[in-house]
C-alpha cells in the first residue's frame, strides 16, 4: 500500500467487455441509480410521498356529521392514483431509455486513466474523477457518474480473472459499494 492509502497493484492491462445488455440488468443498475441519488433529490421525493400521505389522511379524517363523505373519498382515490401514476411513468421512462439499447452492443474499455465506451455509433472517454463510486452487486458492475448518470457493466460480460482485476482497479479507482 502507498502512502496516500490506494492500492501500489494497480491492474495497468486495459479490460474489456463487449455485450448486448438485458432489459433486467439495465432496470437493476436503474435501481441502484435511484437508491445514490444526491441527498437533495431524495429529501425532496420523501416530502412529497409525505404531503400526499398527508392529503390521504385528511381525505380520511375529514368526516362532517361523522361519514366519510364523497369529497374523502374523492381525495383518497386522486392521491392513490397520483401514486400509482408515478409507478407507471417511472416503467415508462426506463422502458424508453433502454429502447435505444435493444439489440445493441456495447463496449467497455477500462484502464488506469479512465473508461472508454461506446455503442455502433458513438462512442465517449471519462476520467476516474468524473465517477462518484461503482456499485458491486452478484451480477453487475455501476459506475455512478453525477446525478443520474449510470454505466452497466454486466459480470456475465468478463472473463473471471478480468472480474479480479477490474475489482482491483475500481478500488484504486473510485469507492466501492457493495450491494
Amino acid at each position: 500500500m502507498r502512502s496516500d492509502g490506494k492500492l501500489s497493484d494497480v491492474p495497468t492491462a486495459t479490460i474489456s467487455a463487449r455485450f448486448v445488455l438485458q432489459r433486467d440488468e439495465f432496470a437493476k443498475a436503474s435501481r441502484f441509480a435511484l437508491r445514490n441519488l444526491p441527498i437533495k433529490i431524495r429529501w425532496a421525493a420523501w416530502a412529497q410521498c409525505g404531503l400526499l400521505l398527508a392529503l390521504m389522511l385528511t381525505g380520511l379524517a375529514y368526516r362532517p356529521e361523522g361519514e366519510l363523505s364523497p369529497v374523502s373519498l374523492i381525495i383518497i382515490v386522486l392521491v392513490w392514483l397520483v401514486f400509482v401514476a408515478g409507478r407507471i411513468a417511472q416503467r415508462g421512462l426506463t422502458n424508453a431509455q433502454f429502447a435505444r439499447m435493444i439489440g445493441v452492443e456495447i463496449w467497455y474499455e477500462f484502464d488506469p486513466s479512465g473508461v472508454r465506451c461506446g455503442m455502433p455509433n458513438s462512442d465517449s472517454r471519462s476520467d476516474w474523477s468524473e465517477f462518484a463510486k461503482v456499485i458491486e452487486s452478484d451480477s453487475l458492475f455501476v459506475l455512478l457518474s453525477s446525478g443520474v448518470m449510470f454505466y452497466t457493466i454486466p459480470k456475465r460480460a468478463l472473463a473471471s480473472d478480468d472480474i479480479s482485476l477490474l475489482q482491483r482497479l475500481f478500488a484504486n479507482k473510485v469507492p466501492i459499494q457493495h450491494s
